[in-house]
């Protein structure tokens, strides 16, 4: 059965009056006109055709081997056993052998610049980070792409600066970039990283103190979490040292405040200016009623109870006007809510656990609402719950779900792009929705 893909992140303007989402390889725009008034203001797709960008690579390559080989036989011609010339082929491009893994094209880590005048993205398809304007007042497609910044290595993770022009840009093998997006893209990529770990990057941030100096926070699969000078990066702060496992995200609030998450059964909370963790919350005792099977260890790292369970944080947010922080472990069907203290810098206290119908795939905040996008692609007759917004009820203290909101989001994604050939699938053929348990390193990687 063909199901429209379940949504893999939002981005929400900070009005709430337009929401990005991203499905496969495209981004979709949604104007919020009232709770009963969605609207779709556009789409784009990356029709980037990587065979091509191949075949260019191939033949410069060849023309530089043979050059000289061309040069001395250049009035031969090329003859086969039986003395036939023999025309020469099209370069051919290397394809996938049987059994080869598929290859996505994702679009992935969705910002707005400060002036949300421009949205940033980051495509697979030719690991390149993409600038676009957003025309609010457009009726015909709020988003088109302006620029597109190559880079070698596939971007992981992308933080703006207050300047809204400095965009650092951290990729899957450990460096970390810096552009200019007010600059032309180089046609040939000759930047130079400006800081690097010996680890896959996972998050970056840009931050300034009071004094007006900017820094960078990185983190890694190897734990670790990295604080450098900027534009002085050789420059290392301090390391935040306290996790046993990968960290997977972070997040920055005034004050210093700093959270961190991945896979540890711990929240830590920091003061990044000084280096001190403030507090660590032990989530493992809240989380356990909604894991599930697709927790199970890898068979070869099982013991023989088979019941060794692994588990990470997928993201983790902090609501900018309430003192609540947000966060959900990969693969369950809840996110957990958790209260900053008034008194005590950085305690963090249990609040609420929110429960969906399906698995969370993403969260995001805005202002004094939570986002989060679910895994429907299981939905009973008509499908719905593609995205669910959570707020703040003042008068209960509680988050809710804004069921008539939500609703009817569901409903204008159904009626927008239902029979689009883009973003229609069979379950089978979804996207890889779960990617953060494979950062967990075992015994093999220490052997």
């Amino acid at each position: 059965m063909t199901i429209i893909h379940p949504l893999q992140n939002t981005l929400t303007s900070r009005d709430g009056s337009l929401v990005f989402a991203i499905i496969k390889n495209c981004i979709l725009g949604f104007k919020y006109q009232s709770i009963n008034h969605w609207e779709y203001v556009g789409k784009w797709t990356d029709n980037f055709d990587k065979t091509q960008e191949v075949k260019k690579d191939i033949v410069k390559e060849q023309q530089g081997q043979n050059s000289e080989i061309e040069n001395e036989n250049k009035n031969k011609k090329l003859k086969s056993n039986k003395g036939d010339s023999i025309a020469k082929t099209e370069v051919k491009v290397p394809s996938p052998g049987i059994g080869a893994p598929p290859i996505y094209s994702y679009i992935r880590n969705l910002r707005f610049t400060p002036d949300e005048s421009r949205l940033i993205a980051c495509a697979d398809s030719d690991k390149s980070v993409l600038i676009f304007d957003v025309d609010k007042t457009s009726k015909d497609n709020v988003l088109r792409l302006t620029k597109r910044f190559s880079f070698p290595k596939r971007p992981n993770a992308i933080s703006i600066a207050e300047d809204g022009a400095t965009v650092t840009v951290a990729d899957k093998f450990g460096d970390v970039y810096s552009i200019d997006i007010n600059s032309n893209p180089e046609e040939k990529f000759t930047q130079e990283p400006i800081l690097g770990h010996v680890s896959m990057l996972t998050d970056v941030h840009m931050i300034k103190d009071s004094d007006g100096h900017q820094f960078i926070i990185s983190s890694d699969r190897d734990e670790h979490i990295k604080i450098s000078h900027y534009p002085q990066c050789f420059i290392v702060d301090k390391w935040l040292f306290g996790h046993k496992h990968f960290v997977s995200s972070i997040c920055c609030d005034k004050d210093y405040l700093l959270l961190s998450a991945g896979g540890d059964d711990k929240i830590f909370a920091w003061n990044w200016k000084t280096g001190e963790n403030l507090y660590t919350f032990d989530y493992s005792n809240l989380i356990k009623p909604y894991l599930n099977d697709q927790h199970l260890a890898p068979p070869r790292f099982q013991n023989e109870d088979n019941d060794i369970i692994e588990f990470a944080v997928s993201k983790i947010v902090k609501l900018e006007n309430l003192p609540f922080v947000a966060f959900f472990v990969e693969a369950t069907k809840c996110i957990i809510v958790l209260e900053l203290s008034e008194k005590l810098r950085g305690n963090l206290a249990f609040k609420q656990i929110i429960t969906f119908p399906y698995n969370v795939i993403s969260l995001s905040a805005q202002k004094n609402e939570l986002q989060v996008t679910l895994d429907n692609k299981n939905s009973s007759d008509v499908q719905n719950n593609f995205a669910k917004f959570i707020q703040y009820n003042s008068n209960d203290r509680k988050f809710v779900v804004n069921d008539e909101k939500s609703n009817n989001f569901d409903n204008t994604i159904i009626k927008s792009v239902k029979g689009d050939s883009n973003l229609d699938t069979k379950e089978e053929d979804t996207y890889p929705l779960y990617n953060i348990s494979s950062l967990r390193k075992h015994g093999e990687h220490y052997s």
